[in-house]
C-alpha cells in the first residue's frame, strides 16, 4: 500500500469529534493556524546496513475503533506512516547487498476518546478535561531476499493525552504533535537497539 501525505482538509470529514468540531469552527472564523513541522530523523547517526535497499508497507488497515471513540488519523498534524516513511530512509543507510530491509506498519491507530465534563452550573465555573487522544505504533523490519538468510525485529510504542475543554485548535495540535514525537521518537530508540541485537548479519558496527 502506498504511503500518501496528509491533507489538513481531511480533517473536516471527523464531524462529530471534538477536534473536527472546532476545526469545522474555524472556517467560520480567522485562525491562525500553526504550521507543523515534519518529524525527521537527520540528526541521528544512520545505521549502515548490507542491503539493497529500503522498502516501506503499511500494512495497518483500518482497524476497529469502537464507540465512543473517534478515529482521527486524518486530522493529525502530522503524518505518523510519512514520519516513519522518512526515518526508514533516514535511519538506515543500505550499503549494498542481496537483501531488502522491508519495513512494515502493522499498527496505526491514533484516536479521540471524549471524557465526561461537569454539567449544569458547577461547569461554568470548571474547565473539565474532555477528550483523550490515544495513539499506537507498531513496526516490523524484515531482511527478505536475501540467500544467506532472513530475520526481523518488531517494536511497538504507545501514548496518550488528555486536553481540556477550552484548549484552542492550536494547542490540541500541539498536543498530538508531542504524542506522535513521542511515540516515533520511541519507535526510533527500540528499532535501532533491536536490529543492532537481532539483525547484526546485516547491521554494519563502526
Amino acid at each position: 500500500m502506498t504511503l500518501a501525505r496528509f491533507d489538513r482538509r481531511n480533517a473536516l470529514v471527523l464531524a462529530g469529534s471534538g477536534l473536527a468540531t472546532l476545526l469545522l469552527g474555524a472556517c467560520q472564523t480567522s485562525v491562525d493556524r500553526t504550521v507543523w513541522p515534519d518529524i525527521t530523523f537527520n540528526h541521528r547517526e544512520p545505521v549502515a546496513m548490507s542491503v539493497a535497499g529500503v522498502e516501506v508497507s503499511d500494512v495497518s488497515g483500518p482497524g476497529a475503533v469502537q464507540p465512543p471513540a473517534y478515529d482521527i488519523r486524518n486530522a493529525l498534524p502530522v503524518s505518523p506512516l510519512a514520519t516513519m516513511d522518512a526515518w526508514a530512509h533516514q535511519r538506515i543507510n543500505a550499503l549494498g547487498g542481496y537483501g531488502t530491509a522491508l519495513m512494515k506498519i502493522t499498527e496505526n491507530r491514533f484516536v479521540e476518546v471524549p471524557l465526561e465534563t461537569e454539567q449544569g452550573v458547577g461547569g461554568l465555573f470548571t474547565n473539565s478535561q474532555s477528550e483523550r487522544y490515544e495513539g499506537a505504533m507498531t513496526v516490523r523490519i524484515e531482511i527478505v531476499g536475501d540467500p544467506a538468510g532472513q530475520g526481523f525485529v518488531e517494536a511497538r510504542s504507545a501514548a496518550s493525552r488528555t486536553v481540556p475543554e477550552d484548549y484552542s485548535i492550536n494547542q490540541r495540535e500541539q498536543a498530538l504533535y508531542d504524542m506522535i514525537a513521542t511515540i516515533v521518537k520511541n519507535l526510533d530508540e527500540r528499532l535501532v537497539a533491536e536490529m543492532r541485537a537481532n539483525l547484526s548479519r546485516w547491521v554494519m558496527m563502526g
